[in-house]
């Protein structure tokens, strides 16, 4: 047997001692790195921070509204194509120049959308479906020949409330807001006020994420009497708390604990907050600004009493 033929089972088990060292190395470090994670986590320094909630609002409008018809044939005429209030007894409009009044005061508008008589409380809430369709509403040209009987418009009787019913997303604030059963209220913003007012909630139901609310306006100007489509902000209380990432929040039985670091010891701390996002936590009560907590707590497996934490 040839020298070289000799020689290699020598390599091939000096190579595989070399592959066992460096195994046996890595898996040592390795050890050695978890533990020393373990033992010097990362601590975060609890922060004052107010926390408020704004999300979308996109419901429907109600009101209560009956259709004027003209009272002979002929050619109608009226002073504004806009929604306007009326008085008891003022034109409201025209036919070959006999004028048709409001019985009572009201605002008029000279325009239908088709659903007058239709769009009511009791088959647009006892479902969580979809609300029907429905289109702006579509003036009646000043200077048309119409019928006895036909319709020259509406008249929305005032004073009145005006009334929306949308769909919201569950958050914890808003359920917040929604708690107080003698007067719950909830705060909106339209973009044309560009204020913040509160809107009673007259009901509430849910399913599952969502929720669907009965509200009454604070407001109701004549101009939105061309669409009954309604859009605002929804904005929740200013909360008084500390926001922390999510990764220092654990749960264990049903409660949310966080490990506030006294010294070299974690002491687990029970909190109440929820999500703020899906990266950050809000936390109301059990921690107090400048409160040391350790960022990534699901890491951390200890008997209560060790002193197995070190910062420095």
């Amino acid at each position: 047997m040839s020298r070289k033929r000799r020689g290699l089972p020598l390599r091939l088990a000096y190579y595989a001692v070399l592959v066992l060292i460096f195994m046996m190395g890595y898996r040592v470090y390795k050890l050695w790195y978890e533990n020393y994670r373990l033992s010097h986590p990362q601590i975060i320094e609890a922060v004052t921070t107010n926390y408020s909630e704004e999300q979308p609002l996109e419901g429907i409008l109600l009101w209560d509204e009956q259709l004027v018809y003209a009272p002979q044939d002929g050619i109608l005429t009226y002073p504004t194509p806009r929604p306007r209030m009326a008085a008891k007894n003022e034109m409201l409009a025209a036919l070959d120049g006999t004028a048709v009044r409001a019985p009572y005061p009201a605002y008029f508008f000279p325009a239908l959308d088709g659903q007058e008589g239709n769009w009511v409380y009791p088959r647009l809430w006892p479902d969580f479906a979809p609300f029907p369709e429905f289109s702006e509403a579509k003036l009646i040209e000043n200077g048309t020949m119409l019928s006895r009987g036909e319709a020259i418009g509406k008249l929305i009787p005032q004073p009145q409330v005006l009334r929306c019913i949308a769909y919201l997303d569950r958050t914890p604030s808003l359920e917040r807001a929604l708690r107080n059963k003698d007067n719950p209220t909830i705060r909106i913003r339209t973009e044309y006020e560009g204020k913040e007012r509160k809107a009673d909630v007259v009901a509430v139901k849910s399913s599952g994420q969502k929720l669907k609310v009965y509200l009454r306006l604070p407001f109701f100007p004549p101009s939105v009497l061309r669409s009954r489509a309604f859009t605002a902000s929804v904005v929740t209380d200013v909360q008084k708390g500390v926001m922390v990432p999510d990764t220092a929040v654990i749960t264990r039985g049903g409660k949310n604990m966080v490990f506030i670091v006294q010294g070299n010891s974690p002491e687990l701390h029970e909190v109440e907050g929820f999500p703020a996002d899906e990266e950050n936590f809000f936390i109301e009560k059990g921690v107090q600004p400048g409160n040391r907590l350790i960022l990534n707590a699901d890491t951390i497996n200890y008997n209560f009493g060790d002193e197995n934490i070190r910062i420095w």
